[in-house]
């Protein structure tokens, strides 16, 4: 029941930010809405190229897990949901990589795209990776969905949700 109840959180949440996107407000002057516009698309284009930096750097530090790089990518309040139904929080989380049976030796995301809006990002893609458990071989082909909030400078992951292909 507390996975149901986590789940649920997540797609309210995701639900909120897609409720809540900001309207745009016309001046009646078109050279000053292109400015505005042409600002915006590349203010929105550096987001994007943030976060997917940030995306890229959680998957790498997945790879070869410290803790200190771990906490510096991850909020305070994460909600880290596997596709096994499994909800971790930030301690949880990390513990289970740095101290785990599960070593990823690889991990490849395809078909991504971000969606920005202010200080909230969501992500989805197709995460591929090869690891062990308990040193057994494993495959993992999943889709996820990641929410991204924007901290002082960085993008820090706050919710995940797998789930199975």
């Amino acid at each position: 029941m507390k996975n149901f109840k986590n789940w649920m959180l997540l797609v309210s949440l995701i639900g909120f930010i897609a409720c809540n996107q900001s309207g745009s407000s016309s001046s009646g002057d078109n050279k000053a809405e292109d400015v505005d516009s042409s600002t915006a698309n590349e203010t929105s284009a550096s987001a994007e190229t943030e976060v997917a930096s940030a995306v890229e750097a959680l998957n790498m530090a997945i790879i070869d897990p410290e803790e200190s790089v771990l906490d510096t990518l991850i909020s305070d309040k994460i909600t880290y949901g596997h596709s096994s139904g499994l909800v971790q929080n930030k301690e949880e989380f990390i513990d289970d990589l740095v101290n785990g049976d599960f070593n990823f030796s690889s991990v490849d995301v395809s078909d991504q795209n971000i969606h920005i809006e202010d200080e909230t990002a969501i992500v989805r893609h197709v995460f591929s990776a090869k690891a062990t458990n308990a040193g057994d071989p494993v495959d993992v082909r999943i889709g996820n969905v990641l929410v991204y909030v924007k901290q002082g400078d960085h993008w820090k992951l706050l919710a995940r949700q797998a789930f199975k292909l």
